[in-house]
């Protein structure tokens, strides 16, 4: 079957998942850091359960005390009591919202990686939308949650009858126990329901993240279009940058066609290679290219020097050697063989004698030449 054109089948690309991420659009596993935060928490309190009876105690002799004392209380009495009471309250809960509150932030930041957005807050009329809502029921996700909810609900159905039927072999041994001892029982109990249950919730955790993070690609994921489009947008039109191109190349040559024009004279191959050369004897050490061009432009650039009478010799070895390794606006280099050097040096003096200026030209004629 023919795939449509427009159908999601490539990956994303960075971009995409950093303006989805910019957008509070990642993934994570609210019922990992449930089953995480469960599990940890009743651990710890399963570690703390002294500490917790020592606290429960000290909270019931302040009511004991609170309610035998009414007569004969004083003002300061009753509110140091209170104190006492409040502080006892904040020591027993204190280490569950702690543990409780950690655990959270971190299983959460390690999922989304310390992202942080307001644009999910934003309100959005797309979800006021009836037609959307109704697509909502019936889409994959809403069937995946349908199916972690009866998930869960049997397994921890299963973890309660597992443990409490471990356990009744130790309630006979209990009615005549006191009455700490069959709450730190039924506590205790409480505690291993919990922490089995948080195990089972981060086994469910598990492959609800795999899940998240599958349903997550997919919604990333882009179309040959997309890409392309998202290219021109990133690196701009290939149409567009080869217009910018072509008219930035037309300017250049415009700018060096009229540079033609304050040459000293040209060297051509005979008109497939062109260069156009400056020498200021008292500015450069050697000859400045500061025109040249092959066929087409060559002989644009023949036509110009012919034009203003400029002095064009035909060298087709040396206007090659030129034209291949010295840049417009550069001065000619060493680089060039002993022989065209000279032959260069020929041309140079036979201008400066047609125009009368031998006086000082000694400086490039005795420059000093390469070994061979």
């Amino acid at each position: 079957m023919n795939q449509s054109k427009d159908s999601k089948t490539e990956k994303a690309s960075p971009h995409r998942r950093l303006e989805a991420r910019k957008k509070g659009n990642v993934f994570q596993s609210k019922d990992l850091i449930s089953g995480i935060m469960i599990f940890m928490t009743f651990l710890a309190l399963r570690f703390l359960v002294g500490y917790m009876f020592g606290r429960f105690e000290s909270l019931i002799n302040d009511f004991v005390s609170l309610g035998g004392s009414t007569a004969e209380l004083t003002e300061l009495a009753a509110a140091r009591i209170m104190f006492d009471l409040a502080f006892n309250v904040f020591m027993l809960a204190g280490p569950i919202l702690a543990v409780a509150m950690i655990l959270g932030i971190v299983v959460s930041v390690s999922q989304t990686r310390f992202i942080f957005t307001t644009e999910q807050l934003k309100p959005k009329l797309s979800k006021l939308n009836p037609i959307e809502g109704f697509k909502k029921m019936f889409s994959l996700k809403s069937l995946v949650e349908l199916v972690k909810s009866m998930l869960k609900i049997t397994v921890i159905a299963s973890i309660v009858y597992i443990v409490l039927t471990t356990k009744m072999g130790e309630l006979p041994g209990l009615v005549m126990a006191d009455i700490q001892k069959d709450a730190a029982w039924m506590l205790l109990t409480v505690f291993d329901v919990a922490i089995f249950a948080g195990v089972g919730m981060i086994a469910i955790g598990i492959l609800d993240f795999i899940y998240q993070w599958w349903e997550h690609e997919r919604s990333l994921m882009m179309s040959k279009q997309e890409i392309k489009d998202e290219y021109k947008q990133l690196e701009g039109d290939p149409l567009i940058k080869s217009r910018i191109r072509s008219i930035r190349e037309k300017r250049a040559r415009e700018r060096m066609m009229s540079a033609v024009k304050e040459a000293d004279v040209v060297i051509r191959n005979p008109e497939h290679y062109a260069v156009a050369l400056k020498y200021e004897i008292e500015v450069n050490a050697a000859p400045l290219v500061i025109a040249k061009g092959q066929d087409n432009i060559a002989m644009r650039i023949i036509t110009e020097a012919d034009k203003y009478n400029i002095m064009t010799v035909e060298n087709p070895p040396l206007a090659r050697v030129i034209y291949n390794s010295t840049e417009i606006g550069a001065e000619i280099g060493d680089n060039i063989p002993e022989e065209l050097m000279i032959a260069l040096t020929e041309i140079i003096l036979r201008f400066y004698e047609s125009k009368n200026r031998l006086g000082d030209i000694s400086k490039f004629a005795g420059r000093r030449r390469p070994a061979r």
